[in-house]
């Protein structure tokens, strides 16, 4: 969709689709298209608007202002679209399409609970009723948050969990929401040694659900300066008597004070993502169930993407790496066999010198010295070895115990010789 438009073009559009889903098609938020539409004077159809129009009833449009200045007459929605890392490129187009595959409606709540805050313009905040039976997958973990002991300020905290003890039947009843929200996208809901976990086996990401606290200077009670006051006297009427105590306090420097508002954070990275979900003026925890689902799929997808792109990365690195050795051996070999044929070429040489020589001692004939005698004779024992060296039968046997020239080559390469490396990574 394109982000240009005049101000009567946008103007159009806003009181003939909601904003929401306006502001989907031209990938802002709902609230940054408002602000655009604010900016330049183009007005917005007010709550119960839509209801109106859905039940037929008439419903008041607000005109479209007319301005003098030029510079407002062309509107541009939205910034310019966020480069994708082309490293991780390939995970995220992943992770969004495991997420439109999976698409579903919203989660009905059980019982949900609508509470109207008309007096104060506050919109409706929606709740969900307590759940006595927990999906499976949190039913441990509701147990176990039930039973943690509230400390001086109230809160109570599990591994991944840390809420007021009045938030806990509400949190209980988020993840049982969660959890059949997350099976209908192939997910698996659990306590992990860093937090909660949720899991696409072999990957999982870990997550955490806290509430917002704030930290207020303590105001001692009376009782508190009271017990004060008595050990001051004690320390006192001790020091009198050559004696010293350590001093002590009897009341915490700061209060928390919590407020109700819950935050789901994941632990994990992938880019693109959401990683944060918090109770808002406009919206709770309630309503952003599929929405959190969602994140926690893309975050799987994302990771799954990623972890598997380094498996065919490693795989294709050890192939590599195999078939460099395999090239490393064949040269080796082709070295060995030059030398082998330059030593059997040497043999042959040196048999024709000495099958020479003694031809021509023995031509000499008549006495001669002992020593050139034995010479001769050496001669004669050393061609014979030489011969015997290149005797069809010793040349196999050599060649075998060299693995020279094997039938079944355990070195050939189908795919021929490797490419030479270009990296330390490569």
């Amino acid at each position: 969709m394109k982000r240009t438009f005049t101000r009567q073009e946008l103007y159009d559009l806003v009181w003939s689709t909601p904003i929401s889903k306006l502001a989907e098609q031209l990938e802002i938020s709902d609230r940054g298209l408002a602000k655009t539409c604010a900016r330049y004077h183009i007005a917005v159809p007010g709550r119960g608007y839509w209801a109106k129009i859905e039940a037929g009833q008439p419903a008041t449009k607000s005109p479209l202002w007319k301005l003098d200045n030029p510079s407002l007459q062309t509107v541009h929605v939205g910034g310019a679209k966020q480069q994708i890392n082309p490293y991780v490129a390939f995970a995220i187009e992943a992770a969004q399409k495991a997420v439109e595959k999976t698409k579903v409606k919203p989660v009905a709540a059980s019982n949900p609970t609508v509470q109207s805050q008309k007096e104060s313009g506050a919109a409706p905040v929606t709740t969900f009723e307590p759940v006595r039976r927990p999906h499976t997958s949190v039913s441990g973990l509701a147990l176990e948050l039930k039973a943690a002991q509230p400390d001086r300020d109230g809160e109570v905290a599990i591994t991944g969990i840390r809420v007021h003890r009045d938030s806990r039947s509400r949190v209980i009843a988020f993840l049982h929401h969660l959890a059949i929200a997350l099976e209908h996208r192939g997910i698996s809901l659990a306590q992990g040694e860093r937090g909660l976990k949720a899991s696409i086996s072999p990957d999982d990401i870990s997550f955490e659900i806290s509430e917002g606290r704030q930290r207020v200077k303590h105001e001692p009670s009376p009782a508190e300066l009271k017990k004060e006051q008595d050990y001051e006297r004690k320390r006192a009427m001790a020091s009198k008597r050559g004696q010293w105590l350590f001093p002590e306090k009897f009341w915490p420097e700061f209060d928390y004070h919590y407020s109700g508002k819950l935050t789901f954070e994941i632990n994990n990275w992938a880019d693109g993502a959401r990683r944060k979900w918090s109770d808002g003026k406009h919206q709770s925890f309630e309503t952003m169930v599929d929405g959190i689902a969602d994140g926690i799929l893309y975050h799987l997808a994302f990771d799954k993407a990623r972890r598997e792109k380094r498996e065919k990365e490693e795989q294709r690195r050890r192939h590599l790496a195999h078939r460099r050795e395999l090239h490393k051996k064949r040269e080796e070999r082709e070295a060995k066999r030059i030398k082998f044929l330059a030593a059997l070429s040497d043999y042959q040489q040196e048999a024709a010198q000495l099958k020479s020589v003694i031809e021509s001692a023995s031509k000499a004939g008549g006495d001669t010295l002992a020593e050139y005698q034995r010479m001769i004779e050496w001669s004669k024992a050393r061609l014979a070895h030489l011969e015997a060296q290149n005797e069809p039968e010793t040349l196999a046997a050599n060649l075998r115990s060299e693995n020279l020239f094997p039938h079944e080559d355990e070195l050939f390469d189908p795919e021929g010789d490797p490419p030479p490396k270009q990296g330390y990574w490569d």
